[in-house]
């Protein structure tokens, strides 16, 4: 019932409440700057691997949309190892410098008007799921999309607890298997059902169509 009342506030249009809003400003002299701004929440860390997670998914939507799906594949090929490199056996998790080219990460905000800004705005409905209300510059996409996610997964890497770290590093690799066998990380769809399942715990299921299927081979 609960699930079926937050589907309904939507339709009405609630918008949810504002957590938080990201935004990453780019600079004619090749620096870029991540800034977050929490609105409304308890926990600002365990909110920041929420956000993290959503915003990773509507970025690789966006890139889809914008024909720039071969970009989408490496950047969760690179997330990938990103994760690899964090995850350890040990129990801490590293802190990787990801490599950004030419682009310097100051510790102050330039004083200088950006080139270039994306910003995104966390909103959570009151059945506690959550959405991403995202904007940007146009133009060369295939660039700084994925650049605006590394910027704010460093600005994560660098401040976040080792636990929310691993958690972070733990959901960004449930979301590449969630589109590994649901493959459809361009669906609309995918903006709420990928992040919900790489945050939770359960397992990941077959669509009804693939089970058929198996059960038709094994008869």
């Amino acid at each position: 019932m609960k699930r079926w009342q937050g589907f309904w506030e939507r339709l009405r249009g609630d918008k949810g409440r504002l957590r938080a809003t990201v935004r990453v400003d780019f600079y004619p002299n090749r620096t870029a700057y991540p800034s977050l701004i929490w609105h409304n929440s308890v926990d600002q860390e365990r909110d920041s691997v929420s956000l993290a997670i959503f915003l990773y998914a509507r970025i690789l939507y966006e890139l889809a949309e914008m024909n720039e799906t071969r970009v989408a594949k490496e950047l969760m090929a690179f997330l990938g190892q990103v994760t690899n490199l964090v995850l350890t056996e040990e129990g801490s998790p590293n802190r990787p410098h990801l490599p950004l080219g030419e682009l310097t990460l100051p510790e102050k905000a330039p004083s200088e008007a950006p080139s270039r800004s994306y910003a995104a705005d966390f909103f959570q409905h009151q059945d506690g799921q959550f959405r991403v209300s995202f904007q940007g510059s146009l133009g060369k996409e295939g660039v700084y999309l994925p650049t605006t996610y590394v910027v704010f997964l460093q600005d994560c890497i660098n401040r976040l607890s080792d636990q929310n770290l691993q958690y972070l590093a733990l959901s960004l690799r449930r979301l590449h298997e969630y589109y590994k066998l649901r493959q459809d990380f361009w669906d609309s769809a995918s903006l709420t059902a990928g992040p919900v399942f790489a945050l939770s715990k359960r397992q990941l299921s077959p669509e009804p169509e693939e089970v058929e299927a198996v059960e038709e081979e094994t008869n």
